[in-house]
């Protein structure tokens, strides 16, 4: 096992009062809807990037309690599928029931846009959470972590691990989508103190763990002197950690990945995944509710138009402290 320093990192949150982010029905689909006997205001509708990520239904639950406190009823409904086509379907589909609000995860910053019109067009308040588009206007906030901060943190992990020398691997769902390439592009920044490390692989996984999981094997195979991975998403690391696992390689590599579902927990805390960069979902949810309320009672000097939260690093050395475990994101 790969000894790493208890060492935690908590930014300043950046809540910028710009005018515009940073840039940063599927064949099969999920949804669950919900609404308070109050619920006179009308509708509050949250797109995922995918569904049955443990992010996502994080920041459902904020959003969906800030909605039913302000009296609006609320859907949730996705494609397990993180791909502009599959994303676009739903989007439509939501837009054709008029929500006062939309909070949404584009899966593509310029293919998500032309949907995400029609439902400006008609008078929707509509905030991104997590992804972002790369033209903004129109839209009353974009909410994401600082996924450079998360990238950069995550090299800080990786530099001390390998003592400044080394071969690294790089895991992200895909080259566009604004939270990957942002923290990515952090990863890499961090990693530039280090100049004996070196990234010698850089895969594309989509969202299925599995790929992960079949992609870290061809790593090891194709990369014997790899020492260190990091997973940009969710799945990333837990696919990692479990080829890992079936190979009998846990400890041989330093795992750094994204995000605290209870499944990416557990391998934290076994050691099996050395640390985690942790978002916070629930409070993404609360202000894009916030937010477009605002908007729409006209309170607009409250709102933010851009949002970048602080992420929280997590060693397996710290996993089982009050201090960090609030910030793990609860079970579906």
């Amino acid at each position: 096992m790969i000894a790493l320093p208890a060492a935690a990192l908590l930014a300043t949150a950046a809540l910028a009062g710009c005018g515009s982010s940073s840039p940063a029905g599927a064949s099969s689909s999920s949804s669950s809807s919900s609404s308070s006997s109050s619920a006179g205001h009308g509708l509050v509708a949250f797109i995922p990037g995918a569904t049955g990520v443990g992010f996502y239904n994080a920041l459902e639950g904020g959003a969906k309690a800030e909605a039913v406190k302000l009296g609006y009823s609320f859907l949730y409904q996705g494609s397990p599928d993180f791909t502009p086509s599959a994303q676009t379907p739903v989007v439509n589909a939501v837009c054709a029931k008029h929500p006062k609000i939309l909070l949404i995860a584009p899966t593509d910053p310029v293919a998500l846009r032309p949907a995400i019109q029609t439902c400006l067009n008609a008078g929707t308040k509509v905030v991104t959470v997590d992804t972002a588009l790369s033209n903004a206007s129109g839209l009353v906030s974009a909410i994401s972590s600082d996924n450079i901060q998360g990238g950069e943190a995550a090299a800080g992990v990786i530099g001390k691990a390998l003592k400044g020398h080394g071969q690294v691997a790089v895991f992200s769902i895909d080259g566009t989508t604004t939270t990957q390439v942002e923290r990515v592009k952090g990863l890499k920044k961090g990693l530039a103190h280090y100049p004996g490390i070196s990234i010698v692989s850089s895969q594309f996984t989509g969202q299925p763990e599995t790929v992960s999981e079949t992609d870290t094997k061809a790593v090891m195979t194709g990369h014997p002197q790899v020492k260190a991975l990091f997973g940009a998403a969710e799945t990333n690391a837990e696919g990692a950690a479990q080829a890992l696992s079936s190979l009998g390689d846990t400890g041989k590599l330093t795992v750094v990945g994204y995000d605290a579902d209870p499944s990416a927990v557990s391998l934290l805390k076994s050691g099996a995944i050395n640390a985690l960069v942790i978002q916070q979902p629930a409070l993404e949810g609360q202000l894009g509710v916030e937010y477009a309320n605002d908007a729409i009672t006209g309170h607009t000097s409250l709102i933010k138009t851009s949002v970048l939260l602080p992420n929280v690093l997590v060693t397996t050395a710290q996993s089982r402290n009050p201090s960090y475990t609030k910030y793990y994101y609860p079970a579906a």
